[in-house]
């Protein structure tokens, strides 16, 4: 993906381009696929979910990470059961932030804690 750019990846994300993120999620640029990841939280598409969920095994925390401040803007309940996988992480941080995500999902979906 030559000439890809945070710039480029949001405008992507603005328009809903999920199809342009998908391709681009393959990037061996850390920093770019990250951004990538994060972006896919303001599309609504069902191949970019599923693309999420496959994320939150990812080995690199910080796509964990991604993934779920992705999953955490889409709010969907469907993530929840895959959400909750990662409790058990190696990373007190993505546990922390998995907590954080279920609690603004259960919220959003009319749930108390």
């Amino acid at each position: 993906m030559f000439g890809l750019s945070e710039e480029k990846i949001a405008k992507w994300a603005e328009k809903g381009k999920g199809e342009k993120l998908l391709k681009a999620a393959n990037i061996k640029n850390p920093e770019l696929r990250k951004a990538v990841v994060k972006a896919m939280g303001k599309v609504e598409n069902e191949q970019v979910f599923n693309y999420l969920i496959i994320c939150l095994r990812d080995r690199s925390s910080d796509i964990k990470l991604a993934a779920l401040d992705a999953l955490e803007q889409l709010s969907n309940k469907n993530s929840v059961e895959h959400i909750k996988s990662l409790i058990h992480d190696s990373d007190s941080k993505v546990v922390d932030r998995a907590r954080e995500v279920l609690r603004a999902i259960n919220i959003s979906n009319g749930h108390s804690e």
